[in-house]
């Protein structure tokens, strides 16, 4: 089958690789489509990743063969992938060591790949199947917005639009909430939030001052930070009301600046967000379901696996237009 690898010099190349099957207990699909995640664009370059692994977790297709020992599942069954494995609980070395799409186990940029069938949730008839790579971000959106505390009725900021700041608008719409208000540098992507519901969308200059107008007076209760910015935590806690909760979501390595002085005056409660549980998978599912992700501005690009380097090029690329860019394998470019 042709996948995209891993290469010498941590290079993306299109290889013919060994077909995979199920083992006992596992599933095998066909994938539709798999999203490119920015974890994916900062895991190539660092070097963790062995020569020949297979990137790609956000993912969605049908069941092509079933294992030993499975019930429920059947081929041609549509389904998209809980790639971190366990899914019971929190267990940070159990889901990097399990995951799918990590270095470890191969994951959806490729024509077919097999994992557990407890892994699997069912994409709804009435949805685009390839839409089903998007149940993954906008479950890891929905945690956060959980992580968070936020509730209809509180003021809510969202820092950074990027993919998942934008499923995070998205999410935060789809439960009721009117009051949100994005800060992004980029133009396009202030005026995508606006599209996506928000509020207002805010540059960065004067920005204290234009969040407390923003919401008639008052800093938000809680803040989600979506942006992976070193200094995003910090302007976080800036504009946070008191007593108010900053959700980490963004991913980033390396320590961060942050005034212990302001939580204190502040009294405020700073929370991370690593991945999600089962329930943001349901969620999100009932979501596309239902109409409520506009997947029309989520996904700028579709292509096949001969065009994967490229697009992790243009994804790197400050100002880029793209957002969430779909691999199709199937496609022919």
């Amino acid at each position: 089958m042709r996948a995209v690898t891993v290469a010498p010099e941590q290079r993306l190349e299109v290889s013919e690789v060994p077909d995979t099957e199920p083992g006992e207990g596992e599933v095998t699909v066909e994938v539709a489509a798999c999203g490119i995640c920015g974890s994916d664009l900062h895991m190539l370059p660092s070097g963790v990743l062995p020569e020949g692994s297979i990137l790609g977790h956000e993912l969605a297709g049908t069941v092509a063969a079933v294992g030993a020992g499975v019930e429920g599942w059947s081929e041609g069954d549509r389904v998209c992938v809980y790639p971190f494995p366990p899914i019971d609980r929190l267990d940070i070395a159990a889901s990097l060591d399990g995951g799918i799409g990590l270095g470890t186990h191969s994951g959806g940029y490729a024509e077919r790949m097999s994992c557990p069938a407890e892994m699997l949730w069912r994409v709804p008839d009435d949805v685009d199947l390839a839409h089903g790579a998007l149940v993954e971000p906008l479950a890891v959106a929905l945690h956060g917005i959980d992580i968070s505390g936020a509730q209809p009725g509180m003021k809510v900021c969202v820092l950074g639009c990027g993919p998942i700041g934008a499923m995070t608008v998205v999410g935060l719409r789809g439960r009721g909430f009117s009051d949100v208000v994005v800060i992004e540098p980029n133009e396009q992507r202030r005026e995508l939030a606006l599209r996506l519901g928000a509020a207002t969308a805010l540059g960065l200059d004067g920005v204290h001052e234009a969040v407390i107008e923003a919401f008639g007076g008052g800093l938000p209760e809680v803040v989600i930070e979506c942006a992976g910015n070193v200094n995003a935590p910090a302007l976080a806690i800036e504009i946070l009301a008191p007593e108010g909760t900053v959700a980490l979501v963004g991913m980033l390595e390396e320590p961060v600046p942050i005034s212990q002085l302001n939580m204190m005056l502040k009294e405020a409660k700073l929370r991370g967000s690593f991945a999600y549980r089962p329930g943001s998978f349901d969620e999100a599912v009932a979501m596309l379901a239902a109409g409520k992700v506009p997947t029309e501005d989520l996904v700028t690009s579709r292509i096949g696996l001969d065009g994967v380097a490229a697009a992790f090029d243009e994804l790197l690329r400050p100002g880029t237009p793209e957002l969430k860019i779909l691999i199709e394998p199937a496609r022919a470019t």
